[in-house]
């Protein structure tokens, strides 16, 4: 390489770099948008940042800056000085279906920052920052009733992304009772209800959830095949099912606190039954840089981690279950089915 090709590609690689270590503002830019609520705005036609910032009464100078700087990332496009929703900007309509506005909204904003500015204390810790400010991760998100909304909003809303093309890959069906444990709203078990008219199941989840999910279950119309219960998954959990699962709920807690969670569900499954995990697997390769943000998402909010199949395996070991198989899903974010039985 020469010496030009040299200074170049040097020139490059610095610039990517600065890009990265800006990258924060993108996600407060989006935060922005949809705090203003401008997806909605541009649900029926282009607009102006004038016009935008009137309805919204902001500084339109400002707003076309934000606006403008989006663009470059593809929620927007801009034309003639009129901004339009793109693919991926329609995701923030909070009427879209799966809507990604809850998630903007949980993952910006001030609260966000204050968790961004212990992440230096996390690593020289080994702790959370929500074990930091609040001692667990369960009591930072109970701490505000708006940030518990949240939270279930976006989980509600992550759930049909985390679980494009799931049911197709794998089969959920059972001839016993199907508990998901950790199971919020109630989305995915409507779901595998709904596709197994002969199956009955149940939801777990902290009080704080129940109401969100028989609402769920209602809508699906399928309360009469689906009982609610809350309760505290590290003291007990609904016994007697053949098929218990834990979607995206492990990956919250430490590989102690997850093999305790594990011991308790290996206490209540019947000795033919089956285990299974719904969870972002760290693969060696992969298309997506999905798995490695969440990894470092848990890092900072959570405690826990994503995790690669071996340790996923030794996870199953410890709490008494054997790892059958696990399973790769077309889901974006990196979805595996991780199969297991009673040892």
């Amino acid at each position: 390489m020469t010496n030009t090709a040299a200074s170049k590609e040097n020139g490059k690689s610095a610039a990517r770099l600065l890009e990265l270590i800006q990258m924060r503002l993108v996600s407060e830019a989006i935060y922005v948008v949809a705090s203003l609520g401008i997806a909605d705005l541009l649900a029926t036609a282009p607009q102006s940042s004038e016009e935008l910032a009137h309805a919204t009464a902001a500084n339109p100078q400002h707003l076309h800056r934000v606006l403008r700087a989006l663009a470059n990332f593809g929620v927007f496009s801009e034309d003639s000085g009129r901004f339009a929703l793109t693919a991926m900007g329609q995701h923030l309509r909070r009427d879209a279906d799966g809507s990604l506005h809850p998630a903007a909204m949980f993952f910006g904003g001030a609260d966000s920052a204050r968790m961004l500015e212990l992440f230096l204390q996390c690593i020289n810790t080994g702790q959370s920052a929500s074990q930091i400010r609040f001692g667990d991760w369960t009591h930072w998100i109970q701490s505000d009733p708006d940030l518990l909304a949240q939270f279930n909003a976006t989980m509600t809303a992550l759930s049909k992304i985390h679980l494009s093309g799931v049911f197709d890959a794998y089969d959920f069906s059972c001839d016993g009772a199907f508990v998901d444990i950790g199971g919020g709203h109630g989305r995915i078990l409507a779901e595998i209800l709904k596709r197994n008219p002969h199956m009955r199941g149940i939801l777990f989840d902290m009080p704080h959830a129940v109401a969100g999910a028989r609402a769920t279950i209602a809508q699906a119309g399928l309360t009469d095949r689906c009982e609610v219960i809350s309760g505290d998954f590290f003291l007990s959990v609904p016994a007697g099912g053949h098929t218990y699962m834990l979607s995206r709920v492990i990956h919250d807690w430490n590989d102690e606190q997850a093999v305790a969670i594990l011991k308790i569900v290996r206490k209540a499954i019947t000795p033919n039954g089956r285990l299974i995990l719904l969870e972002t697997m760290i693969r060696p390769t992969g298309e997506s840089i999905y798995p490695a943000l969440s990894d470092l998402n848990m890092l900072l909010r959570t405690g826990g981690c994503e995790r690669t199949e071996p340790e996923y395996r030794a996870l199953y070991q410890l709490a008494g279950f054997e790892l059958t198989r696990t399973v790769a899903t077309p889901a974006p974010t990196g979805t595996t089915v991780i199969e297991g039985r009673p040892i």
